[in-house]
């Protein structure tokens, strides 16, 4: 049964864009890293179209004294006042949100930051395709989930976007359709989209946005969701579609 709901109104929405403007830090003593590192995600941000915000620090306690809550936090081994496992130790007291990625050498450290969680490791020299490959499986773990309230009444629906399957568009209102769950907007689509992380929903007509995580098939007029349920894909948008489909998901095609 659908359930009537609205979406909070434009300022109550706003407080979730902060999540799809990701923020990474890289803290290391090695000049070269930080350098190669940044421009990496930034080659990387501009060929996903993402929004990325990238900030370099050669102190641990500078990182520590700042008020940013970054998405992911690149450690390097050494740092210009303090080892990075120290620094994660002390980040980690009152910051469980970050994920952290640690630079080394070798592959000692991982058994001895395994007491601050860390997300996964880079082994130096860097390169484009081993960061590359880790923002590959970061987002595709972490971007498209952040919360979304949803008013209904004297209600409130929380879901995570990662639950969304597709937007449906209603003259003034939409739909929101989940796995096994239909809920009526009272905001237009395009209003509901502009709260969404744009590298994960795409458009396939003038009615449709879909999650493309959910994509099981597509032929040149319809998409299956890996629920069963099928759409149209306007001739309009097929090729923009296919283009920004293959782009974001990066598949390996044998």
């Amino acid at each position: 049964m659908e359930r009537e709901v609205k979406i909070w109104e434009q300022h109550e929405i706003v407080s979730h864009k902060k999540y799809v403007k990701m923020k990474i830090a890289i803290c290391d003593k090695n000049y070269i890293n930080l350098k190669t590192i940044k421009n990496i995600i930034y080659r990387y941000a501009e060929r996903k179209k993402m929004e990325i915000v990238v900030e370099c620090y050669y102190s641990g306690d500078e990182l520590l004294m700042c008020d940013t809550k970054y998405h992911l936090i690149f450690l390097g081994e050494l740092l210009a006042d303090s080892s990075g496992l120290d620094t994660a130790i002390n980040l980690r007291e009152y910051n469980s949100f970050s994920s952290i990625v640690f630079i080394s050498k070798s592959t000692e450290l991982v058994f001895k930051s395994l007491k601050v969680n860390p997300y996964s490791f880079l082994t130096t020299p860097v390169d484009e395709i081993s960061v590359s490959s880790l923002l590959d499986e970061f987002f595709e773990k972490f971007g498209c989930n952040y919360p979304l309230w949803i008013k209904s009444r004297n209600d409130t629906v929380c879901l995570n976007t990662n639950e969304i399957f597709f937007l449906e568009a209603n003259n003034k209102h939409c739909f929101i359709h989940l796995n096994n769950q239909t809920l009526s907007c009272n905001h237009t689509m395009a209003k509901v989209y502009s709260v969404l992380p744009k590298n994960y929903f795409l458009k396939i007509n003038r009615a449709f946005i879909v999650n493309i995580n959910y994509v099981f098939k597509y032929n040149n007029d319809t998409l299956q969701l890996k629920n069963g349920t099928k759409l149209h894909i306007s001739r309009n948008y097929l090729n923009s579609f296919k283009e920004d489909y293959r782009r974001l998901i990066s598949p390996y095609v044998p």
